[in-house]
């Protein structure tokens, strides 16, 4: 049920604070180097988690499957949160990406405005989100050795977060849950973008979009969709990945496949094969989250066999010309 939800968090942390070149407006505002600890502990905090969970699976345990929507809901809002931190730095006032100079004519007004002073501001507001989110990881955590240990486990819990072997990020899932959250607003972009998947005439594999700015609930509607028992009989296979503006034609690749196993020395090539191979003859249904360009869907498009069985592929992005990529049966602009 987390699973998906916390592997597509863990790939977020990833690509905006753990890649070697991340956004300008993260690194202008310095949030990084301030957050550092915090988003190393709060990624390794949700791998040791999510390992948890897999290792230690208790079926038809109902406080486990609690404790496992407690998780699920917590990455959920975590990466939202995230999300609308960096819009919100976007959509700050212009001041902020004026440099140094301009301080002195600022703080001569007696505004108590300064570029260092929002610099700050902000990098507090990102570690409120941080610090909160380990809380949560924390209690649901404490909670579950709890199960555990009511049921008479024997738990070999590893000592520190820090012994976790570092997770793949991928988010991929062949057995997404229902949820049901009631999607307050959404409830007609939901069921359009459902009888889309499973409903339309078409038998050809068929590529559904929806665009709109980041922060406004794309991913969570999504996320939604993909969870929704109707999605999950109807296809044979099922897999997520998130993009991002970081694009990586060898990482997605990776994240498509869900594993990395024995892949060190297969080129993008082999990898593409492998994806296309895995998919063939399936009716799948694959999310492409947060595509910035049309260069991410062109380096993975020719993986997706049409074996005209009405397999789906759902792109959500923030980019209107990503619309038009691959053949669309109908896009949702939020």
């Amino acid at each position: 049920m987390a699973c998906v939800a916390v592997n597509s968090l863990i790939r977020i942390l990833e690509l905006e604070f753990f890649h070697p070149e991340p956004r300008p407006i993260l690194q202008e505002m310095e949030l990084i180097p301030f957050n550092k600890d915090l988003i190393q502990s709060l990624h390794a905090k949700l791998g040791f988690l999510i390992q948890l969970f897999d290792e230690f699976r208790m079926d038809g345990v109902e406080a486990i499957k609690d404790l496992e929507t407690k998780l699920r809901d917590v990455a959920f809002r975590v990466e939202d949160e995230i999300e609308l931190h960096v819009v919100d730095l976007y959509e700050a006032d212009p001041y902020l990406y004026l440099v140094d100079l301009f301080k002195e004519d600022d703080e001569e007004m007696g505004q108590g405005y300064t570029y260092e002073a929002k610099k700050t501001q902000y990098s507090h507001r990102l570690s409120h989100v941080l610090q909160q989110a380990i809380e949560d990881i924390d209690a649901i955590k404490e909670e579950l050795e709890k199960v555990m240990m009511e049921y008479k486990h024997d738990i070999a819990v590893p000592k520190s977060d820090d012994e976790l072997v570092k997770m793949d990020g991928s988010g991929s899932s062949n057995h997404a849950s229902h949820t049901e959250d009631i999607m307050v607003g959404k409830n007609n972009e939901f069921e359009i973008i459902r009888k889309m998947l499973i409903q339309h005439s078409s038998k050809q594999r068929e590529v559904v979009s929806i665009q709109g700015m980041g922060g406004i609930g794309k991913t969570t509607l999504t996320r939604r969709v993909y969870e929704d028992p109707s999605i999950v009989s109807h296809f044979d296979k099922q897999i997520w990945v998130v993009v991002s503006q970081h694009h990586n034609k060898r990482q997605m690749l990776l994240d498509l496949l869900g594993s990395k196993d024995n892949v060190n020395n297969n080129s993008d090539e082999d990898l593409a094969l492998r994806l296309y191979q895995s998919l063939k003859g399936q009716r799948y249904l694959v999310v492409m989250d947060d595509v910035w360009s049309r260069e991410s869907w062109n380096d993975v498009s020719c993986c997706f066999p049409d074996d005209i069985n009405g397999s789906r592929v759902l792109l959500t992005t923030r980019v209107a010309e990503v619309m038009g990529c691959g053949r669309i049966s109908k896009g949702i602009r939020e």
